[in-house]
């Protein structure tokens, strides 16, 4: 089966984050995000989003061929991503727009990529892996930071061993490093590799350090 990709082309669907200034006074400002599927989600799971959210809106799916620039990389896990966060995007970008059974979470970080431009919406973070990144930067990201944190998580017997896969490892390493260095959004800088999360991508027995 061919998998197809939505996008829903309304910029004015951000909700909007209230603060408080050193004032006191409340200050209203835009945070854009943008939904992604959990590293950790089965691929049923990522197909079952897919198929739930082109349902929603089949012609918006239907005018994005093979051909189109946002079809590569031909995975499971980036057209699910990109579907997923088009319904979120096009229900109003709240929190529950991109639940999906709790496989999906909200980044702050865009993860648009060459000609494949993610529509953005406005609202602990954690760091994971962009769902098209290639298995060779996922290594090389494994790698780096296995240099610098204890990997143990990830190997044979470890809490966030299983699903054995390099984006899974890849973003529980990546998580690693980005809150051992202070959780600075520069720390989360894996060659734009990489996306800041409002929410835990934590699953089963394997729990992201916050």
């Amino acid at each position: 089966m061919t998998m197809i990709l939505s996008i829903f082309s309304n910029p004015n669907l951000f909700p909007y984050v209230s603060q408080k200034n050193y004032a006191g006074t409340s200050v209203t400002t835009n945070v854009k995000t943008w939904c992604v599927a959990k590293p950790s989600t089965s691929n049923d799971s990522l197909i079952a989003n897919l198929d739930y959210a082109c349902g929603v809106n089949p012609e918006e799916c239907s005018e994005l061929k093979e051909d189109h620039p946002y079809f590569n990389p031909n995975t499971t896990i980036h057209h699910a991503t990109f579907a997923m966060n088009a319904y979120y995007q096009g229900m109003g970008s709240h929190q529950w727009n991109c639940d999906f059974k709790d496989s999906g979470l909200i980044a702050l970080t865009d993860p648009s990529y060459a000609d494949c431009i993610y529509s953005g919406g406005d609202t602990g973070k954690w760091c994971v892996a962009k769902p098209m990144t290639s298995d060779d930067m996922l290594q090389a990201n494994i790698d780096f930071a296995c240099n610098h944190v204890d990997c143990g998580l990830i190997r044979y017997g470890g809490g966030c061993y299983y699903p054995d896969t390099l984006i899974n490892h890849a973003s529980v390493i990546m998580n690693l490093y980005y809150q051992a260095n202070g959780r600075k959004d520069m720390s989360c800088y894996f060659k734009n590799t990489d996306c800041i999360v409002m929410k835990d991508p934590s699953y089963d027995e394997c729990k992201y350090k916050f």
